[in-house]
């Protein structure tokens, strides 16, 4: 009982990983990760300074504070309409759920419509239109493409034909072998039975 009343209670916040003219990419909620004392991470989440770590939500993933845009406190940001609209710094905010898979991602974030459902209705993606302009839809290879495992040319027993030839050859250097008898020893001398 003692032990919880000095705990610290874990500081959280929002992570908006992208701003454009009227959307938020946002992250989520994570916990302030930080050596410092409480008292100045709060000074620095306040005056929007804060740098170390963001332990995201219940995955451990950790996020570097350089690669998000920003770190607010949970009472400066209020989701409204579903999630679909934040109010934060005296305005309002289309909001746009960025998924775990680019939360680490460095380039720039691109909004779509969800395909999936209604909640969240804008989702981030990673912006690939630089990567599409130089395709060269021309150089495409002629005829099908199929698609198979890196191995799938590969004899599947070619491993076992291989130790087994090798423990053949080791036999014949070593002279021993089964005899024509059946029988298990050197090769040169006959089984007395």
């Amino acid at each position: 009982m003692i032990r919880n009343l000095f705990k610290k209670t874990p500081l959280k916040a929002w992570v908006i990983k992208q701003i454009d003219k009227g959307t938020l990419h946002l992250c989520g909620q994570g916990i302030l990760e930080s050596t410092e004392k409480p008292r100045r991470v709060r000074e620095a989440l306040h005056f929007e300074q804060y740098q170390g770590g963001v332990r995201m939500g219940d995955t451990g993933i950790v996020l570097n504070t350089r690669r998000i845009a920003a770190v607010v406190p949970l009472h400066r940001l209020r989701l409204v309409d579903e999630g679909r609209v934040a109010e934060w710094q005296g305005r309002s905010w289309a909001v746009s759920q960025v998924p775990q898979r680019c939360w680490d991602y460095d380039g720039r974030l691109v909004t779509q419509k969800n395909p999936l459902s209604t909640s969240p209705a804008l989702i981030s993606t990673e912006d690939v239109s630089n990567i599409s302009k130089h395709i060269n839809r021309d150089g495409a290879p002629p005829g099908e493409v199929t698609f198979r495992p890196v191995n799938a040319l590969e004899d599947p027993l070619q491993d076992t034909r291989a130790a087994i030839k090798e423990v053949r050859e080791r036999r014949k250097r070593s002279g021993k072998g089964w005899r024509k008898d059946g029988s298990w020893g050197p090769l040169d001398e006959t089984s007395d039975e």
